[in-house]
């Protein structure tokens, strides 16, 4: 649970909540700290939340992301890793396992081909990686935020495929929180005065 940072229900591409406040409720019911809709944990809400959520998105739906073979195919990993029943162990302690290591240290990771961190202060950075297949070319994001020693994921999905242009394009844009990370002292999405640090560009 520690290893996954704070997110919001608030969709930022749809301006809503991807499920209700009594699906958070339940998703919180045994949560020791102090989350109140639409702040929540992300492990909990990016993994199980997302299966529950009939909201369609620009991307289409949230829990599509569990119900493929994509971002298992994206590690290398056999196609139903990823599926909710697929194994006796959680679903969540799955995805932390597979994505925390590469989120601590992107460059030792063989499947990496783009990761950079926007760093906010001198102890804060959001971390940005994407894996990707040789064979299949389909790739993977993976984001978290890191302080000091201590990285914590907010989320991980499949994208198809990364081309140069789009990756220029991502490295050339703003700095802001993404992927409904919702941090402890700003607002989700809010712009920061970042400087951007590239850590691998393989493409």
């Amino acid at each position: 649970m520690a290893k996954w940072a704070s997110s919001t229900v608030i969709d930022d591409n749809v301006q809503a909540p991807v499920f209700d406040e009594r699906v958070f409720s339940w998703l919180h019911r045994d949560v020791p700290d102090a989350f109140y809709f639409p702040i929540g944990h992300a492990g909990l809400m990016h993994v199980y939340g997302y299966l529950l959520s009939s909201v369609d998105t620009p991307y289409g739906l949230k829990r599509k992301r569990w119900l493929t073979a994509d971002l298992a195919n994206a590690f290398g990993l056999e196609p139903s890793f990823f599926y909710p029943v697929a194994s006796a162990l959680p679903l969540m302690e799955r995805v932390a396992s597979v994505v925390l290591p590469i989120l601590t240290d992107p460059t030792a990771y063989r499947r990496t081909i783009l990761a950079f961190d926007e760093t906010i202060d001198y102890q804060r950075r959001m971390r940005s990686v994407y894996v990707c297949d040789d064979v299949t070319n389909l790739t993977a994001l993976l984001y978290g935020s890191v302080s000091g020693d201590d990285v914590q994921i907010v989320t991980a999905f499949p994208i198809g495929s990364l081309t140069m242009q789009s990756a220029r394009d991502r490295l050339s844009e703003p700095a802001r929180y993404r992927y409904n990370y919702a941090p402890p002292d700003a607002q989700p999405g809010s712009h920061f005065e970042g400087t951007m640090h590239q850590l691998k560009f393989a493409l």
